[in-house]
Formats: C-alpha cells, structure tokens, sequence
C-alpha cells in the first residue's frame, strides 16, 4: 500500500475520458488511498451522442442518452466517509507549465497526471450544452416537436451520422420531404467500400429520402444549425436552390484546443496541429519530453480520423488508463521509473461500421466484407444497432439512476 497524495485531472468525460476516470479512480481501493481522481467538463452530464439519431424520433428514448457525472466514481472511494474523488462542472481555460489548470469557474487546479479528452464540437444535436441534465433533455425533445411539424427536412453532409438522421426521420415521419446533400461522390466515410456507399443511397432512396452527391452548399457565416422551426433556403454550388423546415448540419466536428496556447507560449514549441488536434506520442503522450504526465485521447489529438470513432476512442482510453496506472505503481510522479512498461497505440484504424437507416434498414462493413445493397445488411444492422444504438451497454457502465 502507497499513501502518496496523487492527483489525476481528467478534463472531459464522453468516449475518451469516461473508462479511463473509473480505471484510475479504482486505484483508490487498491493500494493508494490517497489518490484522487477529478473530472473537469463544461456540462453536468455527459451525452451519448451516438444514440442522437434515433433520440431526435423517440423522446423516450433521446431522455436515455444523458448521464450525471456527479455520482460516476462514488463507487471507488476507499473511505466513503471521507471522499476524494470530486467531479467540477468547468471549461478548461489554460494548462501551465507548473502543472496547475485554469478553469472559467475561477478556480485554479494542480494536477500530478493530466488527461486531456476535450473531444471536439459537433453542430446540435450531436453536440448538447446545457446547465442541466433536464435542460439538456428538453432541447432534443424540442428537435422531435419541431420535426413532426415541419414539411421539410434537410441534411447537409453524408456521412454516417447524417446517413442515420435522413433514414430515421423519413422511416419515422413517412411522407415528410427529407433531402440529403452531400458534398462528395459517395456517401458514409472514403475508408469504407463503394458497395456500402451505394446500398446507403439505395435504402435512403427507398424510404423516401432525396439524396443529392457532389453538391457542396453555400452556408452564410453565421448560421446557426439549432435544428429550430424556421423555412430556410440555401443555394448550392450547383446553383439550386433547397428550401427547408428544419435543417441539420452533419459535416463533421471541429477541436477547440485554445487552451493549449499559454502554455505552447511558455515552452516555446507547438505542441498542437494545423488543425488544432495535440501532437501525441505513441504511448498518448503528449509529444513533448517536458509533460510525461499529460495526455491526449479521442477527437482531441494527432491520431487519423479512422481512429477517432466511439469504439477506438475507447480503445485509447483504456491505453492510457494502463499507461497511468503503470506510472503510479512506479511512482513517476515522484522521479522513479523502475519496471515501467508503457504501452503504445497500434496503429489501427476503425474497419467496421454499422449504419442503421430507419428502423428496418442499414449498412455494414465487417472484416472488408460490405453489406451495402443486399437485405443481410438490414438484418445485421437491425440485431447490433438499430433497436437501442448500443444505449444499454452504455447504461451498464454508470451507477444506477445515473440518468434519472
């Protein structure tokens, strides 16, 4: 047993930093009862945005997607009387060189190992901000409210969360004009096979859904994509004009590392990419010798998009927990690193996707094998996504009554 003080930050908790908070808090029980664990986020809950599609066509279902943080790592003190363990609803604002945050609650926070999983912002419903976990519920309610009383529904983008949106919302509203543009040749990402992309479009087709390709739209500066009741028109490259109800916006998210910058100053290095994504090591390191106790993981750093999807956020999560919890048990934090052994991220990009369109039909892609156009692809999609998006194994990982 170990009564170092310890403090862990994760900042962030979705996909990335939601398994790894849990994997180290846990060390509390198991030899270092003075460690802590502190999650940072700017929200009160976290949000499956995974299950946004389908949440946007079944309130019940949407209310499920929500999780408090608050209760997540009770289950890991070692005195429950005397718990360490906290949970902060703040921004990051600026990490320093002398390990301490600065949070827009004013707060000023220390850190012994920092984890950065600040993922990236999605245009609503994919990204929820909201004071509270029933304020939260309430704005993907109002997106249901406003789709059942439009006549129009357009979505801009076809990859597969906007794949997902045009088949639920048309295999939900029957009769309602839904319109998908994308700006490429195919739809779903370029990693994937053809044959998916044109059993995508096949079943769109088929429940009613307008699919436009190679058209890139004209969106004015300023835009808000708030999926609100309002009759919109926007011209594409193409010169046509589409005129809307309600529109989504699913071209994919953008990383917010601003925070970064005080500190790039403060070394005198980038420490990010063009893109703003930070540069990692192998291990999820942050690549700079001078932070051996920061890391990176999901949207927010260097690694290729194909690594970014839930499931291989999770992967990185784990990685990073073990490397954590490899440097505790080696006291690193104190200058010894005898026995440590770090593990380091294979490469591997995501090489199955499942894409539900409505609630009978879909595509999937597993092993290479593409089931695009053929009816096993619904059958396979119906039984591993379609009925619940994978909600109750999330639903598994948080306490009881965590999304009440």
């Amino acid at each position: 047993m170990s009564s170092r003080d310890i403090h862990v930050v994760v900042v962030g908790c979705s996909a990335g930093g939601l398994g790894l908070a849990k994997t180290v808090a846990a060390l509390a029980k198991q030899g270092f009862p003075n460690l802590r664990v502190t999650i940072v986020d700017r929200n009160a809950f976290t949000y499956y945005m995974i299950g946004a599609p389908l949440g946007i066509v079944n309130p019940q279902f949407g209310s499920r997607l929500f999780f408090r943080l608050d209760s997540l790592l009770a289950q890991f003190e070692a005195n429950p009387a005397k718990p360490k363990h906290q949970f902060i609803q703040a921004a990051l604002l600026n990490v320093n060189l002398d390990k301490t945050l600065d949070l827009s609650n004013g707060q000023t926070l220390s850190f012994d190992y920092l984890v950065l999983a600040t993922g990236a912002t999605n245009s609503f419903p994919a990204n929820i901000s909201a004071p509270t976990i029933q304020d939260a519920r309430a704005q993907l309610s109002q997106v249901y409210k406003n789709i059942k009383q439009a006549d129009s529904v357009l979505v801009i983008g076809g990859g597969a969360v906007g794949v997902e949106i045009a088949g639920e919302v048309a295999d939900a509203f029957p009769g309602k004009q839904v319109t998908l543009v994308h700006s490429g040749s195919r739809l779903l990402p370029p990693n994937f096979k053809e044959g998916l992309s044109n059993g995508a479009v096949a079943k769109l087709q088929k429940l009613g859904v307008d699919v436009v390709l190679n058209e890139r739209m004209e969106i004015p500066d300023g835009l808000a994509f708030d999926c609100s009741l309002r009759t919109l028109s926007l011209t594409g490259k193409s010169g046509k004009t589409y005129t809307s109800d309600v529109q989504f916006l699913a071209i994919g998210p953008k990383v917010h590392t601003e925070y970064m910058q005080d500190l790039e100053a403060q070394l005198g290095t980038a420490l990010r990419e063009k893109n703003g994504t930070i540069k990692i090591k192998p291990t999820l390191q942050v690549d700079c010798d001078a932070l051996p106790t920061v890391f990176a993981v999901g949207d927010v750093n260097s690694l290729p998009s194909g690594a970014k999807y839930y499931v291989k956020a999770a992967e990185q999560s784990q990685l990073a927990a073990a490397n954590i919890v490899a440097m505790i048990k080696a006291g690193y934090e104190q200058g010894t690193s005898a026995g440590l052994n770090m593990q380091r991220w294979d490469g591997s990009v995501m090489n199955m996707i499942a894409v539900p369109i409505g609630r009978s039909l879909g595509v999937l892609q597993a092993g290479g094998i593409a089931f695009g156009k053929s009816c096993m692809g619904d059958i396979l999609v119906r039984n591993a996504k379609s009925k619940d998006y994978f909600i109750s194994k999330i639903e598994s990982g948080f306490p009881s009554g965590a999304n009440q």
